[in-house]
């Protein structure tokens, strides 16, 4: 497939940009980490549009410096995920994107957005994807938390947006369309019976992980960026004027 746009001139520039923002995705802001994936997809060939792009983000970075990620503040919060998947969003590859994030006594402690490995041919094939990646980190995360002495003595709730998806979680019933999908269904079912994980449903507006597959709009990005805990806390700058 030919790209669309000129190819951007200096490569290095565009590489350090937006390694600089996976990074700031990854340790602190959670709300960039669907355009830093974005972006960091095209480290090999980078156009003109995708250099304009890049500088979008820094520009929304700057405009929300204040923006600090609240940890702690409750702690009868126990492990609880997230999960949801935009189906089919890479327009290239028509590949979906997860978003995965998890919370733990009040504050994120770990999130992702990770294009998934292969096309899904439905949507809920695409929640699937992610559920399953959502349960392997919950496993791991809890083993985590076992080692530091703070183990999790009943099941991780994990939020899904699908009803479609939790129906069929829930069904011992494999058709001719969902039996390609059979093992991240076994798995995810067996998670569920040894009491590790337990499917909840979340609606579309409060699914905190969609912030994590996809570019949003002002209003929602905001909205979303509480529901993180990310606030803006400008006491730092004030004391250094």
């Amino acid at each position: 497939m030919i790209e669309a746009g000129e190819p951007f001139e200096d490569p290095t520039n565009y590489r350090s940009l937006v390694g600089g923002l996976l990074y700031l995705a990854v340790v602190a802001r959670p709300d960039i980490a669907a355009s830093a994936a974005i972006l960091g997809r095209r480290f090999s060939a980078p156009r003109d549009c995708d250099w304009t792009t890049a500088k979008s983000v820094l520009r929304y970075l700057k405009a929300t410096k204040c923006y600090q990620l609240q940890l702690g503040g409750d702690q009868q919060q126990s492990l609880t995920g997230f999960s949801d998947a935009d189906w089919a969003g890479d327009v290239k590859s028509r590949r979906s994107t997860s978003g995965i994030l998890f919370k733990y006594g009040g504050g994120c402690i770990m999130w992702a957005s990770r294009r998934q490995s292969c096309v899904s041919l439905s949507s809920i094939e695409g929640e699937y994807a992610a559920l399953s990646e959502t349960c392997q980190e919950a496993l791991w995360l809890r083993q985590l938390l076992r080692d530091l002495d703070e183990s999790q003595n009943q099941p991780t709730i994990v939020m899904e947006d699908n009803q479609g998806c939790l129906a069929f979680v829930r069904s011992d019933r494999v058709s001719r369309r969902s039996k390609h999908i059979d093992t991240k269904e076994r798995f995810i079912q067996e998670l569920c019976v040894r009491g590790e994980v337990q499917l909840e449903y979340c609606s579309t507006d409060k699914m905190q992980a969609d912030i994590l597959t996809k570019p949003l709009g002002p209003v929602k990005n905001r909205e979303f960026c509480e529901l993180l805990g990310l606030y803006e806390d400008c006491s730092n700058e004030e004391i250094s004027h």
